[in-house]
């Protein structure tokens, strides 16, 4: 009897499997548009859609990683397209939409990537930081949804990259946080309202994820010690994610039809805890606070300039993985180069 059993629950684990690999949808000769496709997770999607048969729109401000990231792609057997864009710009956001469609003949896949992230107090913030941030993560998304309906309807899809920040607001990554939260919400209302249109909102809410993006993230205040606490974080095993295992878990909630994905378990935990205990979790944030590193008088500088001050005191040691990621996934300009904004 317990053999029986056993083979019975083997066989319905294996069929539901079966079931599921028929459902997943065929990505081949699709067309896909990534914003931030340049670099970190924006690529690591290109370079997963593209393995899926799809063909890959990137656009990015900078056009230097731009054709760093369409050779990367090319190399790989991918059909792709560079599109110089800053999709702070609503005019530049609806052209880069429009050129992708026009390029392929098509648009089947958009995903909303492109994102900045400030590292540092409240008082080493000001206004322009979190109109930045609006300007970047909601309005772009926004923009961008907006330029891509009429391609989408009758089946296309639309992924928005938010945030486990977008929820559970972190101390020192306020104005990240605040246009996050507002992704989310767009997101899911857009989820909602345009289901009518045949078209499928995939709402992504990823933890931290080794990427590499403390290179290029900006630092104010204390620009040396807020880069060493985000870089260990963001690298560590236990706190974050391989960014290539979040890229295909993404592309398979694409092709499964899913409307919501929590990437990363710290991210669940998070979230979960939240909503049983929203007042426990905002003690622990504030606790997180008092250990973080004190105002400073220092302006903003990207990683690239914040992180030699903490490798020379040990952090580097901490931070392995994600320089790793760093250098694989086009983080750091070519010699010579000046990175976009």
């Amino acid at each position: 009897m317990r053999m029986t059993t056993v083979a019975v629950g083997a066989a319905a684990v294996a069929a539901a499997a079966l079931v599921k690999a028929y459902r997943m949808t065929d990505l081949r000769g699709k067309v896909v548009l990534v914003t931030g496709g340049s670099r970190g997770l924006g690529l690591l999607l290109a370079r997963e859609l593209g393995a899926q048969g799809c063909r890959v729109a990137v656009c990015a401000r900078d056009e230097n990683e731009l054709k760093r990231a369409v050779r990367d792609l090319e190399v790989r057997g991918t059909r792709a397209l560079g599109l110089p864009c800053d999709v702070r710009d609503p005019d530049q956001a609806r052209a880069a939409v429009a050129e992708a469609a026009a390029h392929f003949g098509q648009l089947d896949i958009v995903v909303n990537n492109a994102g900045v992230i400030q590292a540092a107090p409240l008082d080493a913030v000001d206004i322009d930081d979190f109109d930045n941030a609006m300007r970047t993560m909601f309005w772009a998304s926004l923009h961008v949804a907006q330029a891509a309906r009429p391609h989408l309807r009758h089946g296309g899809t639309l992924v928005t990259i938010t945030s486990v920040g977008g929820v559970v607001s972190p101390p020192h990554l306020l104005p990240y946080a605040c246009a996050k939260s507002a992704q989310v919400a767009l997101s899911e209302g857009l989820d909602a309202e345009l289901a009518a249109e045949g078209i499928r909102v995939l709402t992504v809410v990823p933890g931290l994820m080794r990427t590499g993006s403390h290179r290029r993230a900006s630092f104010a205040g204390n620009p040396g010690a807020e880069y060493a606490w985000f870089a260990v974080a963001a690298g560590l095993p236990v706190l974050s994610t391989d960014a290539k295992r979040a890229a295909r878990r993404t592309v398979a909630a694409i092709r499964s039809g899913r409307h919501h994905l929590v990437l990363t378990p710290l991210a669940r935990t998070a979230l979960v805890a939240h909503g049983v205990a929203p007042a426990a979790t905002q003690g622990v944030l504030r606790a997180v606070h008092r250990m973080l590193p004190r105002p400073g008088g220092e302006g903003a500088v990207s990683g690239l300039e914040a992180g030699p001050r903490a490798d020379r005191w040990g952090a580097r040691l901490l931070t392995a993985l994600n320089d790793r990621a760093s250098r694989r996934f086009n983080q750091y300009p070519a010699p010579g180069e000046t990175p976009a904004g």
